[in-house]
């Protein structure tokens, strides 16, 4: 077999995508380079001594010390500015996103990517984001729940591989290696602020590796902390109070618009025992966060919602998400001879999510105490108005998953050497929905069936549950489990010197969604020492998640007219999406095609460009929400929506045939300059998202299925350009780094007027914008480094150094209307957010 040259080209990938590590000297980056170039891939090919540089597919390795390059203290946000082909959209007011960000890659689901820990499966996440966000309805990896103090380095496959690694790989898979070093403490200290002087944020990081034995063991731990004041962006409204007219500036802001104030802790380990001949493995952790966010402020008027006994002047409902993650791992890996080895292993990891209602209130126990007592005082009402609060309920998902897998080579007669793995996959899956506390969802004290006349409008009737997060009724309490099996076979070999082709077959078998059989041809091809084309063609599928198809919940939305209203999201096979002929969830099916080259230009440049296109047939959306009005034809589902006690329903549905289609294309240049190194690195991604079919039974119309509101999230919500530009130098003891990001536009129909039709006479301009756009910007970050000693170094940088918001909301967009002026930019879509520029130093340490 050939051995492969290691050239700059491999050095090329590692840094692309801007993950330029500017090293101290140039005698040391010659050092680095060549470390870089005997970077291992496990992805992509199950040959364990094939580099990055060798596989068929698009493979990006990005090293740790590169993620922390700009500043960043989380890994979404890192790898969001490392590479375009990764989104990580900032959504606020929608419950669970304070806390967790839907990670995306090329334009897909969060969860139609497979996160991987040092080779093994990692657990998704119990909650997902509800209506109006990117990645509505999908459970993706909660990538903030990995400290990136224990990371040695991230790899990323640009490419379908669910053949290859299970369901949910159809954008392609992350795979996050763990830290393995010994005998060095190494950390941080790092703290920042916004220039609007908040966002104040200090973490903490530790690793230290200890040896366990004399023959290579090791045990590798990281601790981590962060402590995040929040910021705010609202301004003061006009909503009124007790004693100013509405219409008139409040005194102070009382809205809030902002990522939320806070706290992350974590450990993780990484460990190793010699055992005979073999190898025991394990690692895990575990991690908690904390986040304090907003709902809408309830204004001092608004019969059903507010009783002014308790909140004269409204008030800000708070929501305290609090997330804990757990996962542990075991494993044994040897040699069966000098040709095969095996590796058996087992994972589990369980993920909670709590949330507990603030500054809130059930208006509709006030309304039933005076509907008893009609004669009661204000003081006797604000004594009885409940509790301001309590438990809203949670989620919990846990997923073990056992693997055997074999791997090894056979010599043919034609000299031909088959890389050969194969091998076999159990999971089992549990899923539990956990109700909140009486009185964050029931109507009165007394629970009744219905509610009870508003204390403020006896023609309103008070709202049930609690303000913001109404709680999760003991309805919608429920534990749901299935377990799933796998067998799996992959192959590689080399026909010539220059040309690789490999294949993998795969059967999967869901005890609730059924099964399937996919596969993936692949190929790689030298034309000469410096230019090789490479593709991949493959099948793939992902089974329904059990948080789509066990989910079901109350819960508050915005429907018609900016109002706020009672919603019911009903389980798959409930009344409501039976009586509209949906039964259940069956699997996804997609068709990918990869193609692209690697070039290297000359010894300095090298380019690699990857086209794909990604067809899916029955992707899985959580629907809008229905009003009895939406489902008039069919007086069934009107029962069914009617007997839920909800104002509008929505459910999952597998209701859209669809085709991603883009190219990711990277230019590197490196060189010597002076007495330093410089190195320029271009990095972009072009995707498109277009429908092809709606999928209805029939008689329901399409646009139940799939209306104007959800096909913005899936062909606009994400942008479809993104880019960086990163110029690195470095020269004795200090390096500078400045990248710039580009984010193309956003567009969706969520908080525009063609989502909430407001009449065009309430605006000052005459009419009220159709849809909620979120500009195309280039924000630049500056980083400097300095050797203080060789044991310290220290950072200094700016993110978004010209301060890039969107633009600012006007009197014609029906967000600032249904704010009352309170918020100043769009909230959903976010590609780069909108606290502006922040600031940061960072000391970093080893011994």
């Amino acid at each position: 077999m050939k051995s492969f040259k290691a050239n700059s080209l491999s050095v090329a990938i590692t840094l692309a995508l801007g993950t330029v590590t500017a090293t101290a000297n140039a005698a040391e980056s010659t050092k680095d380079t060549a470390k870089d170039v005997e970077k291992i891939s496990i992805l992509g090919s199950r040959v364990s001594s094939r580099t990055e540089t060798q596989s068929t597919a698009p493979i990006d390795i990005i090293d740790a010390d590169a993620l922390t390059k700009g500043g960043f203290t989380q890994l979404g946000q890192s790898l969001q500015a490392t590479a375009p082909s990764f989104n990580f959209s900032r959504t606020q007011v929608s419950d669970g996103s304070d806390l967790f960000r839907p990670a995306t890659l090329r334009g897909l689901q969060p969860d139609q990517t497979l996160v991987l820990v040092n080779g093994k499966r990692r657990h998704n996440q119990a909650i997902f984001g509800l209506n109006g966000t990117v990645g509505a309805g999908a459970a993706g990896t909660d990538m903030n729940a990995i400290p990136m103090t224990a990371l040695a380095d991230v790899q990323v496959l640009r490419d379908g591989a669910a053949a290859q690694y299970g369901s949910d790989a159809i954008a392609g898979v992350i795979n996050l290696s763990l830290k393995n070093t010994t005998g060095i403490t190494t950390g941080f200290i790092q703290a920042g602020s916004t220039s609007e002087g908040d966002g104040d944020d200090i973490t903490l990081g530790l690793n230290r590796g200890f040896d366990l034995g004399d023959d290579g063991g090791y045990i590798n731990l990281s601790l981590e902390a962060r402590d995040y004041s929040g910021t705010n962006r609202a301004q003061r409204d006009i909503g009124g109070s007790s004693t100013i007219a509405k219409g008139t500036l409040s005194d102070t802001v009382r809205w809030g618009q902002g990522n939320a104030e806070s706290e992350f802790s974590t450990v993780f380990y990484n460990a190793m025992l010699p055992v005979g001949e073999a190898e025991l493995y394990s690692f895990g952790g575990v991690s908690t966060r904390t986040a304090l966010g907003n709902g809408f402020y309830r204004n001092f008027d608004e019969a059903d919602r507010n009783v002014p006994q308790a909140y004269p002047d409204g008030f800000l409902p708070r929501i305290d998400n609090e997330a804990r993650d757990t996962s542990f791992s075991i494993g044994l890996r040897g040699d069966i001879s000098p040709d095969w080895a095996y590796d058996i292993s087992a994972v589990y990891g369980e993920n909670r999510y709590d949330f507990d209602s603030k500054n809130t209130i059930n208006a509709s126990y006030a309304a039933e105490y005076l509907a008893n007592n009609p004669d009661a005082s204000d003081s006797d009402i604000a004594a009885n108005a409940g509790p301001t609060s309590g438990y809203s309920g949670g989620f919990r998902f846990d997923q073990t998953t056992v693997n055997a897998d074999v791997s090894g080579s056979i010599e043919l007669d034609n000299d031909l050497t088959l890389f050969i793995a194969y091998g076999a996959e159990y999971r089992k899956e549990n899923y539990q929905i956990v109700a909140g506390e009486l009185a964050s969802y029931a109507c009165g004290a007394s629970n009744s069936s219905s509610s009870f006349p508003s204390v403020i409008d006896p023609d309103t009737f008070a709202g049930c549950g609690f303000q913001a997060y109404p709680g999760l009724r003991p309805d919608a309490a429920n534990k749901q489990s299935r377990d799933s099996y796998a067998l799996y076979a992959d192959i590689e070999t080399q026909l010539s010197d220059e040309w690789l082709v490999g294949a993998a077959v795969r059967y999967e078998d869901f005890s609730d969604a059924g099964d399937d059989i996919i596969g993936k041809l692949s190929t790689r091809y030298e034309i000469n020492d410096d230019l090789s084309i490479r593709g991949a063609i493959s099948s793939g599928f992902r089974a329904p998640s059990l948080q789509q198809s066990a989910y079901t919940a109350y819960t508050t939305n915005l429907g018609a007219g900016g109002v706020l209203s009672p919603s019911f999201t009903a389980t798959a096979g409930a009344d409501f999406p039976s009586a509209l002929g949906i039964d259940g969830l069956t699997l996804e099916k997609s068709n990918n095609l990869n193609f692209g080259f690697v070039f290297d230009a000359t010894d300095e440049v090298t380019i690699t460009l990857d086209a794909y296109h990604i067809a899916m047939k029955d992707r899985i959306t959580l629907g809008s929400m229905l009003t009895p009005d939406d489902v008039a034809f069919s007086p069934a589902a009107v029962a069914a929506l009617n007997a839920t006690g909800a104002d509008q329903a929505n459910y999952f549905s597998n209701s859209v045939d669809l085709t991603t289609k883009g190219i990711d294309l990277i230019v590197t240049y490196s060189t010597d300059v002076g007495e330093g190194k410089l190195d320029v690195t271009f990095a972009g991604n072009v995707n498109d998202t277009e429908i092809d079919a709606v999928n209805t039974p029939t008689g329901i119309p399409k646009t139940v299925a799939l209306d104007d509101l959800q096909r913005s999230f899936l062909t606009d919500g994400q942008p479809h350009e993104r880019a960086t530009l990163t110029v690195a130098y470095g020269q004795n003891d200090w390096n500078a780094t400045v990248r710039a990001n580009y984010f193309g536009e956003t567009d969706v129909t969520y908080f525009g007027n063609d989502h909430i039709g407001l009449p065009d006479f309430l605006s000052p301009t005459g009419s009220f914008k159709p849809t909620s756009v979120v500009e195309a910007a280039v924000l630049v970050d500056v980083n400097f480094d300095y050797t203080i000693s060789e044991n310290l170094t220290f950072s200094l940088g700016i993110n978004n150094l010209f301060d890039k918001t969107p633009d600012e909301l006007g009197a014609d967009e029906a967000l600032d209307f249904i704010t009352n002026q309170a918020f100043q930019y769009p909230v959903r879509a976010l590609p780069y957010g909108f606290d502006g520029m922040s600031y940061y130093g960072r000391l970093n340490f080893k011994f």
